[in-house]
């Protein structure tokens, strides 16, 4: 039994070799840098140099299928958009030798396109917030009436294939006048053409972890984030496993259902506090950070991933223990950074100190530290003291601001 997984440098490959390394799967890290978060894990068999797949798609894709071949590894997964786009767009030439678990291309294609995601969530009848695509500046006036402000103005997909070279979506852009919105337009369609701008949802954010079988609801989990990096919204640094909500669960097994979807997947939902209904964000289509919490709490979403591929079904899993916590300690370091370099009063920047040292819970783990496999943890601490003493020597570096 043998696994091959690109890239390695994610908390979320790191957990996908864990877990197989575990079960006795042989897991391979290809991966540009050679050296990996997940390569330096005592569950990783070998690691593999291969070609960026962001700069160069081709190559990348053939050094996966000469690895697959000569590994003659059972099951291909991809951690990331861009190596899962590369890999389902040429499914072909991986026929016979692999499996891939993950569907085809147009339909990977299909879920990260948030405007096509809006309209198929609005057919099946899946709330979705106000969404207008701009196709030029004459339709922002129509678009102030149909969302009205405050507003979000995004690119379709987060990344794209341009020239050659697969690049990133850009910021997010919250606007509260025609003004701002006209700046936001075009700077997002300078990069992404045909941006969308969407009624701003206050509220929070939540998420249903899923794999499906062409389409069939397989396993399921959820959690809620307790701290985030940035702390306006972003990832999870401290996030507790948490019961399915029932609508959830419907909406995301519809919209998928609705795709065909083969895989894991993360729907995103954001509840609307004006209204308490949750409405439909996006879709990615690949393990996401936190996934070691899921597997902490009892669905090893790789490992059955992995039978799935091999087998070609598993019984479903939608039990898990609630309550547990995950905590990635070098992103709440960043939290804790990123609220002390707040504006503001130094006393209402100092609160976030004792909530960093408060304990976390009993049930709390840390999700790269783990003491039967330290390695990945002293490889993620030398790379970020690096990163700080970069930045301190960039600061101490640049004139200081005249008044």
């Amino acid at each position: 039994m043998s696994a091959l997984l690109t890239p390695g440098d994610l908390r979320s490959a790191l957990a996908v070799t864990r877990s197989l390394g575990r079960r006795g799967i042989k897991v391979t890290v290809a991966d540009e840098g050679g050296k990996s978060l997940a390569g330096t894990s005592r569950y990783c068999q070998a690691s593999v140099r291969v070609p960026s797949a962001a700069r160069s798609g081709e190559a990348f894709v053939s050094a996966i299928r000469q690895e697959v071949v000569r590994g003659k590894h059972r099951v291909v997964i991809p951690a990331d958009d861009i190596s899962l786009s590369l890999i389902a767009q040429a499914r072909s030439e991986f026929e016979g030798l692999t499996a891939l678990p993950f569907p085809d291309f147009e339909t990977v294609q299909a879920a990260h396109d948030k405007g096509a995601l809006t309209a198929l969530a609005a057919e099946a009848a899946i709330p979705v917030p106000r969404t207008v695509i701009l196709r030029g500046p004459a339709d922002l006036e129509g678009a102030i009436n149909q969302v009205g402000f405050p507003a979000v103005v995004k690119a379709r997909v987060s990344r794209f294939l341009h020239g050659g070279q697969w690049k990133t979506g850009g910021a997010v852009h919250y606007v509260r006048t025609a003004a701002e919105l006209d700046e936001a337009f075009r700077a997002v369609h300078a990069v992404v053409p045909c941006p969308l701008v969407q009624e701003h949802i206050p509220g929070d954010g939540r998420g249903v972890f899923v794999l499906m079988n062409r389409g069939r609801l397989r396993a399921a989990f959820a959690h809620r984030r307790l701290r985030e990096k940035p702390p306006s919204g972003g990832v999870s640094v401290l996030s507790e496993s948490i019961g399915l909500d029932p609508k959830l669960l419907e909406h995301a097994e519809r919209i998928l259902e609705a795709l065909k979807w083969h895989g894991v997947a993360m729907v995103e939902f954001k509840r609307d506090s004006r209204d308490g209904v949750s409405k439909l964000l996006e879709i990615n289509g690949r393990f996401w950070g936190s996934l070691q919490l899921a597997v902490d709490s009892g669905v090893d979403f790789p490992y059955l991933l992995y039978r799935l591929a091999v087998d070609g079904d598993i019984d479903p899993v939608f039990t898990y223990r609630v309550g547990v916590r995950l905590r990635w300690w070098l992103g709440d370091l960043d939290w804790l950074l990123i609220r002390l370099r707040e504006r503001g009063s130094l006393a209402r920047r100092l609160k976030a100190l004792p909530e960093f040292l408060r304990p976390a819970g009993r049930g709390a783990r840390a999700e790269v530290f783990r003491p039967d496999d330290p390695a990945p943890a002293i490889r993620e601490l030398s790379l970020y003291s690096r990163a700080l003493l970069r930045d301190a020597v960039a600061r101490l570096g640049r004139p200081a601001s005249r008044a």
